[in-house]
């Protein structure tokens, strides 16, 4: 495994790091595998795709948006659209619903209803007047269940005080209490976690959630990660992963994982039993990111024994645990004291840009993680909960930006009207991407193993592939040509990986990305082009 080298090969890899991140290599092809970031890679090919062919003939699998081949719930905005009008009702130039309102719920109801009856045809405002007091019945029972004593009207003071659903106002810098108290139900249905709103921090989204992290824990005043510290984590790994760890001068010990079935390659037992002693951080991408596999429970019972053992931190990214209906426990059910989860509704929801992710982080956690990992070094915040609302801002970890959420009005409530209102679409979704994951494998002549989202192979692998001549990257620049665009996967190997094996020719496709007819035109081509 990986585990470390002296602090001048560190500091010659930050220099190469530095390279492979600013530029592409000016080579016969345009970009090296091996030393360029493949986020940048994607966008050179995709633009020379474009200059071939046209924009509207690309087929792209490169992008972990599923929003080119889906959209967000229907009825999840046809919900948050009653709540825009409810709210130019309540809050205009002639009257603020927090200072000149004084109606009971009754009165508040009867207005409601009244304003759909005016804007909307006679069956939509039906829909959606039930939409809006099963929506209040909802929160209300979540608040009475997660100990908060809130009533009907209490749910519509919270929706539209200060137009916090048009974004008309700073928000709860830990999220709004209302969204907090959706999202820790679901969790709570979904994993069992056992959370509350008190539990949860919004993040811009996952990414900016991993970011956060990263600040504090390798703030000079926290002292947890420094130079040389180990992070232990799997590869094939979300490649940003790679670059943050190299960045700070961390090393990595890194757990392999065949990208055709998800499992380690290897004893998991032997494998940590090699793990050097400086281990600080475990970071799991579960379900992984770029496999499409999530961890079995026998695996992550192994990471808490271990992480028990070393008094590791756990930060678990699991932006897609909602695509696995089997799921029901995560790494918080066996390390439930040192985990924090990091998750949102971009993926699921088909709303990435809604920037609208969390931390989950349940209260045994919040003081553990304090007093024992961290060792009571929190800087100028409070407890743990502070810190990190302290550190989502931008620049240090000491409150500069405390006041502000950093996740939308607008973000929060239409996220969590997708949340609500959108199962029927969900469940539609969730039904072609199974069928999208069936059809890209069975056309390439790979066996399919029940991943999801994401399919990372070997160019190589597809039977007849009869391209041994080529470089790799002239194998991802000639599928560019033929107006299919795949994300190269070498660089989301380890460097001890990529030193046993050439990964060159492994590929990332994202298969939400696309419709159906597109998914099948893009396995298609690539079939094609690799066996001619």
């Amino acid at each position: 495994m990986n585990i470390g080298s002296p602090a001048s090969a560190r500091s010659k890899g930050t220099v190469k790091l530095k390279e492979r991140n600013m530029k592409l290599r000016d080579n016969k092809w345009g970009f090296d595998l091996r030393e360029d970031n493949p986020f940048r890679i994607f966008r050179y090919l995709r633009a020379v795709a474009d200059s071939q062919l046209g924009e509207e003939n690309v087929v792209d699998l490169s992008r972990g948006d599923p929003g080119y081949g889906f959209s967000p719930s229907v009825h999840g905005r046809e919900f948050y659209g009653f709540l825009l009008e409810i709210d130019q009702m309540l809050n205009n130039p002639d009257e603020h619903f927090v200072s000149d309102n004084r109606d009971d719920f009754e009165a508040l109801w009867q207005k409601i209803q009244s304003l759909a009856d005016r804007v909307y045809s006679a069956e939509k405002a039906e829909r959606v007047k039930k939409n809006f007091y099963f929506f209040l019945t909802r929160v209300e029972k979540y608040a009475r269940e997660q100990g908060l004593n809130w009533d009907k009207k209490k749910v519509i003071f919270e929706i539209f005080k200060y137009s916090v659903v048009s974004g008309g106002s700073y928000l709860d810098p830990q999220g709004e209490t209302l969204v907090r108290l959706v999202i820790a139900d679901h969790y709570n249905k979904k994993l069992g976690l056992g959370v509350d709103y008190r539990d949860l921090i919004l993040v811009a989204g996952v990414s900016h959630g991993i970011g956060t992290i990263f600040k504090v824990l390798c703030d000079s005043e926290i002292g947890f990660l420094r130079e040389g510290d180990c992070v232990m984590l799997g590869s094939p790994v979300y490649a940003p992963y790679n670059t943050i760890i190299e960045n700070r001068g961390l090393t990595t010990f890194s757990i392999p994982i065949d990208p055709a079935t998800g499992g380690v390659v290897g004893d998991l037992d032997e494998i940590l039993a090699g793990a050097p002693e400086n281990v600080k951080l475990i970071c799991l991408i579960d379900p992984n990111n770029p496999t499409g596999f999530m961890n079995d429970e026998e695996f992550l019972k192994k990471i808490a024994e271990f992480a028990e053992k070393r008094n590791a931190l756990i930060v678990s990214d699991e932006v897609y645990t909602d695509f696995f209906f089997e799921r029901k426990k995560n790494i918080m059910s066996f390390a439930r004291n040192r985990s924090i989860m990091i998750s949102g509704r971009s993926k699921i929801e088909r709303s990435t840009g809604l920037r609208f992710g969390e931390f989950v982080i349940a209260k045994e956690a919040q003081k553990y993680i304090a007093e024992n990992i961290l060792g009571g070094r929190l800087d100028t915040a409070s407890d743990l909960m502070q810190l990190l609302v302290f550190a989502k801002a931008p620049g240090e970890i000491r409150g500069e930006f405390q006041h502000v959420t950093f996740v939308t009005g607008p973000s929060q409530y239409l996220g969590i009207s997708h949340m609500i209102f959108g199962d029927e679409d969900r469940a539609e979704y969730l039904k072609r991407i199974r069928i999208n994951m069936e059809s890209f494998y069975e056309i390439l002549g790979l066996p399919y193993n029940k991943n999801l989202y994401y399919s990372c192979f070997d160019l190589k692998s597809i039977p007849g592939f009869n391209k041994n001549g080529l470089e790799p990257e002239e194998l991802f620049l000639g599928l560019a040509k033929k107006g299919v665009i795949l994300i190269p996967a070498n660089l989301f190997f380890s460097e001890e990986e990529r030193s046993k094996k050439d990964y060159r020719t492994f590929a990332r496709g994202s298969l939400p990305n696309l419709t159906f007819s597109n998914l099948q035109k893009a396995a298609k081509l690539i079939k094609e082009y690799v066996s001619e």
